[in-house]
């Protein structure tokens, strides 16, 4: 996977990539997080996701860990890895509270969420995440 935009620059921090391959949860995020100023883009899929990250270029990724075919874990440690992408935060969500340590100290998340979530733990995790990121600039 080759991003190829360096992320870590930009002044506007309301985007925000949503995959999860529940499509209600999708929908019901997305309408949420638009109310609330965010501008979203939501994939069910991981397939071409680095694509749109080099064209949105969102200021943080929601990603499931559980995606057809892929690990979003796998995809998280990816993201922080690579040189274009590695200031680019991610908040894990997943059904599986357990893998929270490990989804931020072994795969590099900036956070995790467990489902079901309330939308207000959801808001705090995301304004957390992106005070931080504004404070570290």
């Amino acid at each position: 996977m080759i991003f190829s935009h360096a992320l870590c620059c930009s002044v506007n921090m309301s985007k925000i990539l949503l995959i999860d391959d529940d499509k209600d949860l999708l929908t019901i995020l997305k309408t949420t997080l638009v109310r609330k100023g965010f501008d979203v883009l939501a994939q069910d899929t991981w397939d071409g996701s680095a694509e749109v990250i080099n064209h949105f270029k969102p200021n943080l990724i929601i990603l499931d860990v559980f995606l057809s075919g892929v690990d979003g874990l796998d995809i998280c440690k990816k993201i922080k890895k690579s040189p274009f992408t590695k200031n680019l935060p991610v908040l894990i969500i997943s059904g599986f509270p357990w893998i929270s340590q490990s989804a931020i100290y072994e795969f590099g998340a900036n956070d995790f969420i467990a489902k079901p979530f309330e939308v207000n733990e959801l808001l705090k995790k995301i304004h957390t995440i992106f005070n931080k990121k504004h404070e570290s600039v």
